[in-house]
């Protein structure tokens, strides 16, 4: 909520600032009292216009009026102010509505620049209409923009909920299987103990040979939480693989897939890997701006090469710290210690990025 309210002040904050530009006009430009107060009426009912929703169509009418009686009494290009009220117009929740606008702002400006001819019986110049007629386009295309907007904050709102859900979802069926996995065993280790405890006085022989099998529950509740762990966690390569194929699709990089290792590679490598692979396609979709990317994980004798390359925009390297580029790079970094691993990128604005990963066969 707090995040919306900042995002509306900061929106109101910019529109309201393009009053800046024919505040300046009256700096370099003798003015008259009546037009002073005119456009201090547009100003402030622009202002109240952007501040309150409530009002907002009885402030738009207001400006709308102001506009053309500063058309009828001074020149028709003063008809240009009505690109304020236009941009307010756009904020509005229908079409319809801004439609109705619309047709109110023909009855207003046509009356103003009929009074203008009557009064002041110029000849009609029609170089101001291109300008005027453009404002008709103006609210069409900011509700659009803001339809927009609302729409990707709306969708940003649902994914986070779902991957709230989901989290949820995962933390209770790992709650799940321990308790189906582990609880019928701890609880037998409880009453071994239990009975060990009691026989210690009286049967020292029995006594031990129930603390022996208490150690091979214990070792076989050791195997099972590894098995479980192991399920939850194991990453294999090759679905890493179709997963970015489908993430890139989606993001609309062409994906191009040079190599894979012939042999089997070991279950905590090819974790490890395909960690280091998700992360750099994340950073391909987020931040490159590519158009291709390249991903290649060859065998050598001694060691696994995993070779993720874009070409995208890249960054800067002699202004930018890799070390520092979010916590994806570094969680990359120290999984990759794990297994002796390392990590180089190569970077240029003109050139992508290629991020290279070395890992030693054990």
């Amino acid at each position: 909520m707090r995040t919306q309210l900042l995002i509306k002040h900061s929106k109101e904050t910019a529109l309201l600032g393009l009053l800046i530009l024919p505040v300046s006009y009256l700096f370099f430009m003798p003015v008259e009292p009546g037009y002073l107060v005119l456009f201090l009426i547009l100003g402030i009912s622009y202002y109240k216009s952007l501040a309150d929703d409530k009002f907002r169509i009885v402030y738009i009418i207001v400006q709308l009026g102001t506009v053309a009686i500063i058309g009828a009494f001074y020149t028709p290009w003063s008809l240009c102010l009505g690109f304020y009220p236009a941009i307010v117009t756009g904020l509005l929740d229908s079409y319809r509505i801004i439609t109705r606008i619309m047709l109110s702002m023909t009855i207003f400006y046509a009356g103003a620049i009929s009074l203008y001819y009557m009064l002041s019986l110029d000849e009609f110049q029609p170089y101001w209409i291109p300008v005027v007629l453009s404002l008709y386009v103006i609210p069409y295309v900011i509700r659009a923009l803001y339809r927009s907007w609302e729409t990707s904050m709306k969708l940003n709102r649902a994914n986070k909920e779902i991957e709230r859900l989901v989290k949820n979802a995962e933390r209770q069926r790992i709650a799940r299987d321990l308790h189906d996995t582990l609880g019928q065993t701890l609880s037998m280790i409880t009453v071994k103990s239990e009975l060990v405890e009691r026989l210690i006085p009286t049967d020292k022989e029995q006594a031990m040979a129930e603390v022996r099998e208490v150690q091979t529950i214990s070792r076989s509740i050791l195997l099972q939480v590894r098995e479980l762990v192991s399920d939850m966690q194991s990453i294999n390569i090759e679905d890493e693989l179709k997963h970015a194929v489908s993430i890139l699709h989606t993001a609309g990089i062409r994906f191009i897939h040079e190599k894979n290792p012939s042999t089997s590679i070991d279950s905590t490598i090819e974790h490890i890997l395909g960690m280091c692979l998700r992360e750099c396609i994340t950073n391909v979709v987020n931040h490159s701006n590519a158009e291709t990317c390249t991903i290649s994980l060859q065998e050598f004798q001694e060691e696994y090469v995993l070779v993720v390359k874009d070409d995208g925009k890249g960054m800067n390297k002699e202004n930018t710290r890799f070390d520092e580029f979010g916590n994806g790079v570094l969680g990359m970094r120290d999984r990759l210690l794990l297994i002796e691993g390392k990590i180089n990128y190569e970077s240029s604005l003109s050139q992508g990025t290629k991020v290279t990963i070395t890992v030693p066969k054990k």
